[in-house]
């Protein structure tokens, strides 16, 4: 038993290093610059799957129509069947809504409506954003003039993330990092929260519907473009736009279900990587545990807890708060338990449920 701990401790030690490791590797990705001012730009369609959703779009529709965009754009909101006030709200915020009633086999709800955003849609470039965002007047402008600028075929950006700093702000606080962590240089990713891609792009790939059944549709989709040949990189921006992805503990539990088995499938064998450093970042829970229970001293269990605490302070200053970091290991619990029954449940054929529905 003592080298049982001893071992838990040494996996504390390692995760701590790869923790700040994972930070840098986001601190890498190419900043969305914001510039004064710019010239007259494409024609834009922002699409908005909806189900659900009136609450969000209280917030994100007057950050879409309030945009400084200098060109055409549109406003499109998809209403994924919903049975609350959706589609009256993007109506009454002036948005186009287009409203699904059912869901063809072998697609996903999201998917579905995203690509029913996209046949309607007008625009020359098409920004494809989650209801729970809040946007930046000037961050659609940005992202556009920056994919012309670069001859890119699109992008993707990670943004702020708003969290309650309970216990959704550790989980994901822990998410992100392990999500870095295993991230390889080749691995091709984008944050379905924020894609903007070139309608010629999307028509010759296929977009959505070339991964209609997928529960993890971004990392699908980018999978998707990068073996195409396409370039559409990720981005990272704390003004351009920021989200609250949960705010309750059954959506907090659902989202992690649902990113710990689809994670899995796309991140390959780099996916160990990351379970095993969220293992390591709670293990100082398992050594803390260990040491009573055999009345042992505990200074090195205390230790590793610190590693793990001081590792993570990059990651919890993006995240609001520097308290968030000495409590790491709790929120790894909470991802590796929710992850591993979300992978229970895929393998059992269960699915995870997800707005609704079993994904």
């Amino acid at each position: 038993m003592v080298d049982f701990t001893a071992k838990w401790v040494s996996m504390a030690f390692l995760a701590g290093p790869l923790a700040l490791y994972s930070e840098r590797r986001y601190r890498n990705l190419p900043e969305l610059p914001q510039h004064a001012s710019i010239d007259a730009l494409p024609t834009l369609s922002i699409i908005v799957p909806a189900r659900n959703e009136a609450a969000n779009l209280q917030r994100l529709l007057p950050s879409l129509t309030s945009i400084s965009y200098p060109g055409v754009s549109e406003l499109i909101v998809v209403d994924d069947n919903s049975t609350d006030e959706t589609a009256c709200i993007a109506r009454e915020h002036g948005a186009r809504v287009i409203q699904l009633i059912d869901l063809p086999e072998g697609w996903s709800g999201k998917t579905y409506a995203c690509h029913q955003g996209a046949s309607v849609a007008s625009g020359e470039w098409l920004l494809f954003t989650d209801a729970d965002t809040i946007h930046h007047p000037c961050g659609p402008s940005q992202a556009v003039a920056y994919a012309i600028a670069n001859g890119l075929d699109g992008l993707s950006i990670f943004f702020r993330q708003i969290t309650s700093m309970g216990l959704d702000g550790l989980a994901l606080l822990v998410a992100f990092a392990g999500l870095f962590a295993g991230l390889g240089a080749d691995n091709a990713i984008i944050n379905g929260q924020y894609i903007l891609l070139h309608r010629d792009v999307y028509k010759n790939s296929g977009g959505f519907s070339s991964v209609a059944g997928e529960s993890m549709e971004d990392l699908a989709l980018g999978h998707l473009l990068r073996a195409e040949g396409y370039q559409v990189p990720l981005l990272r921006s704390d003004y351009a736009a920021s989200v609250q992805m949960y705010t309750n503990t059954t959506s907090l539990w659902q989202g992690l279900m649902r990113l710990g088995a689809g994670s899995l499938r796309w991140l390959g064998a780099r996916s160990l990587i990351a379970a095993l450093f969220i293992t390591g970042v709670m293990t100082p829970i398992l050594a803390l545990v260990t040491a009573f229970q055999l009345r042992q001293k505990r200074k090195w269990a205390v230790a590793s807890w610190a590693v793990i605490a001081l590792s993570f302070v990059p990651w919890a200053r993006r995240f609001g708060s520097i308290r968030l970091a000495f409590l790491a290991p709790l929120g790894a619990l909470v991802v590796q338990v929710a992850s591993v029954w979300g992978l229970i449940q895929r393998l059992f054929g269960r699915g995870t449920r997800w707005k609704g529905r079993r994904v």
